[in-house]
């Protein structure tokens, strides 16, 4: 027998043994109830004759048996009439000749319960004829001297096996091992479909052996994300900045030592992240992603005197919801202050020397020095004199002591006011200069603003070629202020985007391209974060540049 057939062969085995089971149980109750009804007829019958068979006991053998048979031939009962000493007088089941060969009956449990009780029944099976038999006998005469007994038998149904009850047996069992075994085949096929991509068995093995194989391999699969896992762990254990871990309840699943170090010793695995973290904006921030996702920004005061940066983003997985990563940004505001210190030391120690040289050229030029001399000197004093101004204006910004004036401002009428400064320079570059756009309003400072453009459109001039073109386009965005000043120069190589707004940074260009002072960007854009905008910068290597500037509308503005 193959394993396959094996379940239905145990289900129509098990259906076969239950309904054959019932069936039989059913036949004997069915029987029990026919012995019982046929014993109370017995009883009735030997009542009935009693009277009769005491008389038949003073009569011989041969006209006692004529008699008896007629009684047997009426009732279809086996009668026997016995002697008070135990032998039998006549038998319907024997022949006269042959009544000295029987046993005597005194013993037999009918004919000791009859003596006892007047009547006695009994089930056994019977000497003479080897059959099961039912016995009722009937004391005759007086208890205290009785002449005989008169008893009746009767031959029951066979106690055999219900044939009709074990072929319907045979069917059930026979449709539910068939039934059961379709089942069990889908039920393979199905395991074995979703098995088939763990196991490189062929699609009719065995499912045992297709199942041992997937085991395998989910087993060794385990093992190697563990490791990676485990290996995850040491290296998020060792750098420099805090992980939190956290699921979407907001509980700490993971933190390595420099989370710890960071918030403090009450930060602890399973725990909500709250418990740990003191501080709103963070609190606030992880919130924010649990519910709606994305990424938020943060500083937060750390343990001791540390001042953390926060980065808290969404995280994709089954348990995990959010990653938190703290940097310790000491360091950086140390550094970030002593560069501004440093910047505003220089912008101030080069008035002195700046007044100094401007002066000497003046009194060169009055005595009649050298004219070309005098004239490069001069030049170089005026361009000092920018990146001196310019030192200032990017302190004064970065420390948050620009004045802003606000008010309601058209963006385009700024930009129109821009170009119409710069068409000067444009005509001696050789580059054609045009601003497009319709009405913009926006709340900002158009000096500013203007400011911020002025630089734009000078780089656009600047960095560009003889036929060129700069374009300043204004339009209302959706629920923003859009400003694009675009150009198609010399571009910018893709390796020094990123750098661009940087300050000092100075893009590499060919040596006949003279350059700015590198802070040009960089107060472009601390001036537009200031104005509340943002700044993004697109460019190709010889195709050109564009700068675009986003500023929320003016409330009520269409």
């Amino acid at each position: 027998m193959s394993r396959r057939s094996t379940p239905g062969f145990v289900v129509g085995l098990c259906a076969f043994a239950a309904v054959l089971a019932g069936s039989t149980l059913t036949d004997w109750f069915r029987r029990a109830a026919v012995r019982d009804r046929e014993i109370a007829r017995l009883v009735v019958v030997a009542e009935a004759l009693a009277p009769r068979a005491a008389a038949l006991l003073g009569l011989s053998s041969e006209e006692a048996d004529a008699e008896i048979r007629r009684w047997a031939a009426t009732s279809g009962l086996r009668v026997t009439l016995i002697g008070a000493d135990g032998r039998v007088q006549a038998d319907t089941w024997t022949l006269p000749s042959l009544l000295g060969r029987l046993e005597n009956h005194l013993d037999r449990p009918e004919v000791v319960a009859a003596r006892r009780d007047n009547v006695g029944i009994a089930h056994r099976r019977s000497v003479t004829i080897d059959r099961p038999l039912v016995y009722v006998a009937r004391l005759l005469g007086p208890a205290e001297r009785p002449v005989g007994f008169l008893r009746l038998a009767w031959e029951g149904e066979s106690a055999g096996l219900p044939w009709l009850g074990a072929m319907l047996a045979l069917a059930v069992g026979a449709l539910a091992g068939g039934l059961t075994n379709v089942r069990a085949r889908a039920y393979r096929r199905a395991v074995a479909r979703h098995l088939a991509p763990w196991s490189e068995l062929p699609a009719d093995a065995d499912l045992e052996a297709v199942a041992e194989e997937a085991d395998r391999r989910f087993r060794a699969q385990r093992e190697s994300l563990e490791r990676e896992a485990e290996v995850a762990r040491a290296a998020l254990e060792r750098i420099d900045e805090g992980i939190v871990l956290l699921d979407r309840e907001g509980s700490v699943r993971f933190a390595n030592p420099a989370a710890v170090k960071l918030l403090g010793a009450q930060l602890a695995v399973s725990r909500p992240l709250v418990e740990a973290a003191r501080a709103p904006e963070m609190v606030a921030a992880v919130r924010a992603v649990l519910e709606g996702g994305g990424i938020q920004h943060t500083t937060v005061r750390a343990a001791g005197d540390a001042e953390a940066a926060v980065r808290v983003c969404a995280v994709s997985h089954p348990v995990l919801a959010a990653a938190v990563v703290l940097r310790d940004v000491r360091e950086e505001r140390q550094l970030e202050r002593a560069r501004r210190a440093l910047v505003a030391d220089l912008a101030h120690e080069l008035r002195t020397p700046l007044t100094v040289l401007s002066g000497l050229t003046e009194e060169l030029h009055e005595v009649g020095g050298h004219d070309e001399l005098t004239a490069t000197l001069q030049r170089q004093v005026v361009k000092l004199r920018a990146f001196a101004a310019e030192l200032e204006e990017l302190t004064r910004i970065e420390s948050g002591q620009v004045l802003l004036n606000l008010g309601d401002a058209d963006a385009a009428a700024v930009a129109r006011q821009v170009v119409a400064e710069a068409h000067g320079a444009a005509v001696a570059a050789g580059v054609e200069l045009r601003q497009v756009g319709g009405p913009a309003p926006l709340r900002t400072d158009p000096v500013r603003l203007a400011q911020v453009l002025a630089n734009l459109v000078d780089n656009g001039i600047r960095y560009n070629r003889r036929g060129g073109h700069v374009t300043v386009r204004c339009n209302c965005d959706g629920g923003g202020v859009r400003l694009e000043v675009e150009d198609d120069g010399l571009g910018i190589p893709a390796s020094e985007i990123g750098l661009v707004f940087q300050r000092f940074y100075r893009v590499r260009r060919q040596a006949e391209v003279e350059g700015g002072s590198g802070l040009g960007l960089a107060i472009v854009k601390h001036l537009v974060g200031a104005l509340s905008g943002t700044v993004s910068l697109a460019s190709r290597e010889g195709q050109g540049t564009t700068v675009t500037l986003t500023f929320p509308l003016l409330p009520g503005a269409r």
